[in-house]
């Protein structure tokens, strides 16, 4: 499958969050950047599950996309859930008013998507949530002549490598032991 319905992008967001939800404590006891606040998790669910219950599903991917932008922001709760509010919107942007939603403009979409989540931060720092982020847009591009499924795969398997090296990046995460808690949250998303 090259396209994809606004069925199945709802579908695709509410299975991502169902599994944040299932991760949300473990996320936020290993938030420990920028502060070690232990809300990651709850601030992740709580904008996906705002997304979840108030988005127009349509059967056009542009229409479905628009209204899980517009929740996105309405809903977006802490720094992870701003940040993914954004991504979200700048997927929208570039996906428009497409009826089915192609691998292409997925791909361009997730690209243009990182450029919005960077510009919502006043200082981007690198290993978080962000470079998971581009990371996993970059592998779209790469394997953009794939399938859905095949695409989906090799991606999360570019954001779960990056997730891994999010430990190193970052004093904080160093001293605990642990990724990212942003950038857990958003491969569990993919997931």
């Amino acid at each position: 499958m090259r396209e994809i319905s606004g069925k199945q992008l709802y579908q695709a967001f509410a299975s991502g969050g169902n599994a944040v939800m299932e991760e949300r404590e473990l996320l936020n006891r290993i938030n420990v950047f920028p502060i070690p606040d232990g809300d990651t998790g709850s601030n992740l669910w709580y904008t996906l599950q705002h997304i979840i219950d108030n988005s127009k599903v349509q059967d056009s991917a542009g229409k479905t996309m628009q209204s899980l932008a517009e929740q996105a922001l309405l809903g977006a709760r802490g720094n992870s859930g701003i940040l993914f509010a954004q991504f979200v919107s700048g997927m929208a942007e570039i996906v428009g008013s497409e009826f089915l939603l192609s691998i292409e403009t997925f791909s361009n979409s997730a690209k243009y998507a990182v450029l919005q989540a960077y510009k919502a931060v006043s200082t981007p720092v690198e290993g978080t949530m962000l470079t998971v982020m581009k990371e996993w847009a970059n592998a779209l591009k790469i394997h953009e002549r794939k399938t859905f499924q095949e695409l989906m795969e090799l991606s999360l398997e570019a954001a779960q490598k990056s997730l891994q090296q999010t430990r190193y990046a970052i004093q904080a995460l160093r001293r605990a032991n642990v990724v990212d808690a942003g950038a857990k949250g958003f491969v569990t998303f993919l997931c």
